[in-house]
């Protein structure tokens, strides 16, 4: 009896491995990203990440969760640097890869991408109305209804 239940959670588990591994490949751009500060070429973890309107989900590539390991909105995000990846980080990283650190309201991190990657990073960005535009924007500030 026991048997069938961890085979039956691991038959789970297994399917809902494949099902966010398949769906999120086609969905999302991949990358490899890590929190700062952090000593050089640690910490590293391969991903997905997928873009919307107002934010970018980045989700493990080795998880079960149905939800995504990150998010940042466009307004909150800026990119603060690019480099080439020591001599580490070049050990396990594809050669067309370089690196953006962004920050996120405070929190800085580091993204590994191709030139297509950067550039979808970047058209993300810069397709974001202004954070004064958005401070002041009626759908931030709705009126109440006539009576």
């Amino acid at each position: 009896m026991v048997w069938f239940v961890l085979f039956g959670l691991l038959a789970v588990v297994t399917c809902m491995a494949l099902w966010r591994f398949s769906t999120l490949r086609s969905q999302g751009y991949p990358v490899v990203i890590r929190t700062l500060p952090n000593p050089e070429g640690r910490h590293w973890r391969h991903g997905v990440l997928v873009y919307s309107g107002t934010s970018a989900k980045w989700f493990k590539l080795r998880s079960v969760s149905p939800t995504c390991d990150a998010v940042w909105t466009r307004i909150g995000t800026q990119i603060m640097s690019r480099r080439q990846p020591n001599a580490k980080e070049a050990a396990f990283m594809e050669s067309d890869l370089h690196i953006v650190e962004i920050d996120h309201r405070g929190s800085r991190w580091e993204l590994a991408v191709d030139a297509a990657g950067d550039t979808a990073l970047v058209a993300w960005l810069e397709s974001a109305p202004s954070e004064r535009r958005d401070r002041h924007s009626s759908y931030n500030k709705p009126r109440p209804m006539a009576p």
